[in-house]
């Protein structure tokens, strides 16, 4: 199967029917697509192999210039490219099969020897898909058992394995007469669960376009002269064994080389089985560069910068932070929120896959429409504002849940004696659990009414202070709905109890408010 001429990448047609596409018609129709079909990781791994060969086919785009035309001259000189590496895409290849090493070959085992020598210890094709049950993945809706896997399935999965393998024991297999090692580190976009930020496009083409970086940028991003930091993917430069350390250099340190990584030594040996071991080892952050994708962060006493990772709180919480221009401190968001001119709305896709250590856990995604003030300082601040005032909101709800359980269960203070002083803060956070779920899933419902407000900034201070408001008493009210949800007022040592915690919830309410600054600077 030729990934080039064959159609094996799940998208979407601009009528809402589903469909597959080859690596050419991507490129030459894409236009006639209006987006992917797939999962969060695989359309991170999917627009890195796109933005990989776009870049390599333009040699660019040099400047934002080239940048700009980059949807009319991409078609050709992707075509032409595609064509000239085709050889390089065959999966199935017996000498150099895309994104896999043919000559390696599993250490003998004693006892476990058959006529080819290796049959009894392949590993099974279902560990390139993290949603299956091997290794370390959990049984979530998947029994195991033998599994036959398409040619069209196994291209999407092993792409996605060599961005997103995560670190851990892994098989001994034999590369160049030399064993490889039997701990593996992480892919380059698995470390930190960190979130992956695209521009989002009408068509599939325009988005890839929209993605793609100058080379000023990637000069900046890897703080290097162009020449040393751009290198080629690893189809063009593929290692020969495990003592060709400039190709290994090409594929681990430099842009083009890292977007489409060797991370594991994979040879895919049929439908269900597989050859696998450690592949090359890619430095990650803060020793090296993070990826262009990620959104970078200071940590709470602004000296070390951190990943922005997925999990800990819900994505439109972080927008603010997602949406910053890299600064010279190399803090804010994706590189290419620089193509992004600073009075434009846009589109925003973001994404990650959660892990914890070797374990895959989720996998997460969202997408956001971003209106033009959230582009200057005082749209982004008067959004974080906000957003801090809706937690501290859900801190006071908190703090409410808990003063009703203490008024209402006569027991409850004895229970917190009994507990062990590490466990205390599980008990009172089961405890908030109920009510903060139910809070956050209605604010979050209200997110365009935060939208609007930060929309009315530079307007009026009328058109200011009426959006906050109305933003303000959705908040309070998916405070009160939470408290009231997760608080019953069955009894009246229940009725007084609730009393009680509603009258924390929303006692410093008015100073608050009534004292709270102006978030930015208004016009009439």
């Amino acid at each position: 199967m030729n990934l080039v001429t064959e159609a094996w990448i799940p998208v979407v047609k601009p009528d809402g029917k589903s469909d597959t596409a080859s690596l050419m018609q991507v490129f030459t129709e894409g236009k006639q697509f209006a987006d992917l079909a797939v999962r969060p990781h695989e359309r991170i791994a999917l627009m890195r192999l796109f933005i990989c060969i776009a870049q390599a086919a333009l040699k660019g785009p040099e400047d934002i210039e080239a940048w700009d035309t980059a949807s009319a001259t991409l078609p050709l000189a992707a075509k032409k490219y595609l064509e000239k590496w085709k050889e390089w895409f065959e999966l199935f290849d017996s000498e150099k099969p895309f994104l896999q090493i043919a000559k390696i070959a599993k250490l003998p085992k004693a006892g476990k020897i058959d006529e080819s020598g290796e049959a009894n210890d392949l590993t099974s094709a279902g560990k390139l898909d993290f949603a299956l049950a091997t290794g370390n993945n959990a049984l979530l809706f998947d029994h195991g058992g033998h599994r036959d896997f398409s040619p069209e399935a196994l291209a999407l999965m092993l792409l996605t394995f060599q961005q997103f393998s995560p670190g851990g024991l892994i098989g001994k297999v034999t590369w160049g007469g030399k064993e490889t090692r039997k701990s593996s580190a992480h892919a380059p976009c698995t470390p930190s669960s960190m979130l992956h930020t695209f521009l989002r496009h009408v068509t599939l083409l325009d988005t890839i376009c929209a993605n793609l970086l100058t080379r000023e940028t990637i000069a900046q991003h890897f703080n290097k002269p162009f020449d040393e930091c751009w290198g080629q993917p690893i189809w063009e430069r593929m290692p020969a064994d495990p003592d060709d350390q400039r190709a290994i250099e090409n594929a681990t340190q430099t842009y083009l080389g890292r977007l489409v990584p060797l991370t594991r030594l994979i040879r895919l040996v049929d439908g269900h089985s597989i050859l696998l071991g450690d592949g090359l080892t890619y430095p990650a952050f803060n020793s090296f560069p993070e990826e262009v994708s990620a959104t970078i962060v200071l940590s709470r006493d602004g000296t070390e910068r951190k990943l922005l990772r997925a999990g800990t709180k819900a994505v439109w919480r972080e927008l603010s932070a997602l949406t910053v221009s890299r600064k010279q401190d190399k803090v804010g968001g994706a590189s290419v929120l620089g193509n992004v001119p600073e009075n434009a709305a846009f589109d925003l896709w973001v994404g990650a896959l959660l892990t914890n250590k070797a374990t895959i856990l989720d996998a997460a995604e969202s997408v956001f429409h971003i209106p033009a003030n959230m582009r200057i300082d005082n749209g982004r601040a008067a959004y974080a504002g906000e957003v801090q005032w809706a937690e501290n909101m859900a801190g006071r709800l908190g703090g409410a849940v808990e003063t009703y359980r203490k008024e209402s269960d006569g027991d409850w203070e004895g229970r917190l004696e009994m507990t062990k002083p590490q466990d205390r803060w599980k008990l009172k956070e089961k405890l908030r659990a109920a009510a903060a779920h139910h809070y956050w899933t209605a604010v979050e419902k209200k997110r365009p009414l935060l939208m609007a407000h930060v929309e009315a900034i530079g307007t009026t201070a009328e058109a200011v202070e009426q959006t906050r408001d109305a933003w303000h008493k959705a908040v309070h009210g998916a405070a009160r709905q939470a408290y009231a949800l997760a608080c019953g007022q069955e009894t009246p040592r229940q009725i007084r109890a609730f009393a009680l915690g509603l009258g924390k919830l929303f006692a410093k309410q008015q100073s608050h408010d009534a004292q709270e600054p102006e978030a930015v600077e208004t016009e009439d």
